[in-house]
């Protein structure tokens, strides 16, 4: 398989990066691997004590039957162009979000272990690391450029399912406001009015049934900012179960909730060009909570 060491990465021994990059494969192949230099730089082999850097593509080569006990990637739909699947919570989708395992390198694994050129394949949108669900990969340039054309005109039908504290009034609505991005906080800001680099957004919600203090909602994200459901539903004062950012971390605990209850449950397919053949597919996960 081939692994490139992500952009920015200080020099770094190849046994410690493989670690943080494989770490789904077994230790003892690992060992094997090293103990063989079975990774190749340029054609180079290279030793466990070699060092690597950001930016640098190495061909790993490890035991089949340890790619063999690797989880499974969840796989909702495939077909030669495109690949679905429901992304676990806590997995970033990408190697500029911290790098190691992720989303992208195990759905590379994946693809790869059939014999599959993963050269093409690209992230078509994004999930946050803390919310889990349905997410799309395009597996050639044709069906990338669909599908983000798709995004951006907003015809991609996403739909959200979270449990909130409180039950918002009234139980269906589409919510207004203007969102702040502070990269360097991670984080955002939300307010009624308009304000310095805000940009608008607008968020839709449907009270589903309501739990014993929470409330269990399908969310229709209209515009797609960053943390946009989080921090919508927090400014109105219902924020999602489980979320320690923006949500209320002494509720979070009394509930015993480990990681946000926010999944994308539901893709509701309308592109043209590439993928033309999935107009109007529709394609639904249940969340896990």
């Amino acid at each position: 398989m081939d692994i490139e060491v992500p952009r920015g990465q200080e020099p770094v021994k190849l046994s410690a990066f493989l670690a943080l990059a494989l770490p789904d494969a077994p230790a003892w192949a690992l060992r094997e691997c090293l103990k063989k230099r079975d990774v190749r730089r340029d054609g180079a082999r290279l030793g466990a004590e070699d060092l690597v850097v950001g930016g640098d593509m190495l061909r790993v080569f490890l035991p089949k039957t340890a790619l063999a006990r690797a989880p499974q990637l969840p796989v909702i739909y495939e077909d030669a162009h495109v690949l679905l699947v429901n992304k676990p919570q806590g997995l970033s989708v990408h190697e500029d979000e911290g790098g190691g395992d992720t989303l992208l390198a195990r759905a590379r694994r994946y693809l790869e272990g059939r014999g599959e050129d993963t050269r093409e394949l690209a992230l078509c949108h994004r999930l946050d690391n803390q919310t889990g669900g349905l997410l799309l990969l395009a597996k050639d340039a044709p069906a990338l450029e669909a599908a983000k054309e798709a995004f951006r005109l907003r015809t991609m039908h996403k739909t959200y399912t979270c449990r909130v504290v409180g039950c918002p009034q009234p139980r269906e609505a589409v919510l207004c406001a203007y969102l702040k991005k502070d990269a360097q906080a991670a984080r955002v800001q939300v307010r009624a009015q308009p304000f310095a680099g805000a940009q608008r957004i607008e968020t839709g919600y449907q009270v589903l049934r309501e739990e014993d203090g929470f409330a269990r909602l399908s969310v229709d994200l209209i515009t797609g900012r960053t943390h946009q459901i989080r921090a919508h539903l927090a400014f109105i004062g219902h924020p999602i179960v489980g979320d320690d950012k923006y949500g209320l971390r002494e509720v979070n605990r009394a509930a015993h909730v480990r990681g946000q209850q926010l999944w994308a449950t539901r893709l509701e397919v309308h592109a043209g060009g590439a993928l033309a053949y999935l107009e109007g597919r529709v394609f639904e996960v249940r969340a896990p909570f």
